[in-house]
């Protein structure tokens, strides 16, 4: 299911059960993440890439069975890694 951040609110909820739950994120590869669910008993897979409209935004994926353009916590603990990834990533190009 592709993720649309439709408001500022909307991924402020979504952060902030992310802060609460403290899921483990684990990388995958660049853009390719896995985030174990609140109880532990379930992954999701989330994938984020770069728009394809060269707006800058970033678009995210998962395979959660949640309803479509809502953005989800594990979507939201998995933000902050991929952008140090890709900051990282772009620093080590760079030199």
């Amino acid at each position: 299911m592709i993720i649309e951040l439709r408001s500022r609110e909307q991924f402020k909820r979504a952060v902030e059960r992310a802060r609460n739950l403290k899921p483990f994120v684990r990388v995958r590869g660049f853009r390719w993440y896995e985030v174990e669910s609140s109880s532990g008993q379930d992954v999701y897979t989330v994938h984020f890439w770069d728009s394809i409209n060269g707006s800058g935004h970033i678009l995210g994926e998962c395979n959660c069975r949640g309803e479509s353009g809502f953005v989800y916590y594990h979507l939201a603990a998995a933000i902050p890694v991929h952008l140090w990834m890709a900051s990282t990533r772009g620093a080590t190009q760079e030199q």
